[in-house]
């Protein structure tokens, strides 16, 4: 299908239709487990604009910013979602508009964008890149948001270094970007990576390349560490608190980064002298995807997929993902428009 070069959008597959299913939040904030202000929308297919392309949407995850937005915190943030939520994913390209370079119809990308919870949804061709080959479009859609910060709080926190025998600590483990975080960190150079985790976690963040684990339930991960032996610390929780817990056990040189989020952890206001401080703000680097894939194709970095949710039921997949026992990343299908939720409603109607 080709458009009027007069019009933004110049070329699209024959396949696109006119309407798709979105996950909109509207009338917030909410929370779980109700989520009243999200609901499944009927809306039309997005329109590529000038340097943006038309995705499909095969895969997307859920992270806590997503949460956050919507949360009653997000009124702190600088404003709740009104719209299609999500912003991460992979899927095909189905349409370009003008000025679109590097990308053409049928590719599979990944990257991220505003509204991905849907079938369909618009990205800026500067920020779209060629998915991993060695991983499906399904795991490749968990992994943008995640892979992309975890990498550029390691190289933040001063990962690669020119030191030797670097001992970086991961705060939580078994999480979104903890799980992409050990494995980046050792790919990076790191010589001894800790963290903390529970139950299966610990197995799970030891398998990924974890040399030591704490057991958070059993003891907290910087009470188990000794004064000036840590490197770097990626706070990746966000707890209030944690960074003053963590000062005594790092070196002088050393870096703590916290990545701010909806918890309210921060850095420390009467640090240690000559520990650096990073307050680390969510953002993109057109480059740290193309990092990532490398990273990906070479095995030195997979994802790992907790459960997988179709598009109607992102609710339940957010619940879970505010619940305990969550050891990687929650997967939301838009292919996949199964209501689960009242498909167990009637079930137990019928019963």
């Amino acid at each position: 299908m080709l458009f009027p070069l007069g019009l933004a959008v110049v070329q699209a597959t024959d396949a696109v239709p006119e309407m798709m299913v979105a996950m909109q939040a509207h009338n917030g904030p909410c929370e779980s487990p109700d989520w009243t202000c999200l609901h499944a929308q009927t809306v039309a297919v997005p329109s590529p604009g000038f340097g943006h392309a038309l995705i499909e949407m095969r895969g997307t995850g859920v992270n806590p910013v997503n949460l956050d937005y919507v949360e009653p915190v997000c009124t702190s943030l600088g404003g709740c979602t009104d719209g299609t939520v999500g912003n991460d994913f992979a899927g095909v390209v189905v349409g370009l508009g003008r000025f679109c370079s590097g990308v053409k119809l049928g590719d599979e990308v990944w990257g991220m964008a505003s509204g991905t919870y849907a079938q369909y949804a618009v990205a800026s061709c500067r920020g779209v890149s060629k998915k991993p080959a060695s991983i499906s479009l399904a795991e490749a859609g968990t992994l943008p948001v995640v892979s992309a910060t975890a990498l550029q709080c390691l190289q933040a926190a001063g990962l690669p270094s020119k030191k030797k025998n670097v001992t970086v600590v991961i705060t939580s483990g078994q999480g979104g970007t903890g799980i992409p975080a050990i494995q980046l960190a050792k790919a990076m150079g790191a010589t001894r990576v800790i963290t903390a985790a529970s139950g299966y976690g610990i197995e799970l963040t030891e398998s990924l390349g974890a040399d030591l684990v704490i057991d958070y339930h059993k003891q907290e991960v910087f009470d188990a560490l000794e004064d000036d032996s840590v490197d770097m610390v990626f706070d990746n929780i966000g707890i209030p608190g944690t960074a003053d817990k963590a000062m005594r056990t790092i070196k002088v040189g050393g870096t703590f980064l916290v990545l701010m989020g909806g918890d309210g952890g921060t850095i420390s206001a009467n640090p240690k002298e000559g520990v650096n401080q990073v307050d680390f703000r969510y953002g993109t680097d057109p480059t740290a995807l193309d990092q990532v894939a490398a990273f990906v194709d070479a095995g030195a970095l997979k994802p790992v997929i907790f459960d997988t949710y179709g598009l109607k039921d992102t609710a339940a997949a957010w619940t879970r993902l505010r619940s305990h026992g969550v050891f990687g990343k929650i997967a939301v299908d838009p292919t996949n428009l199964t209501d689960v939720t009242s498909m167990l409603v009637v079930l137990a109607f019928c019963q």
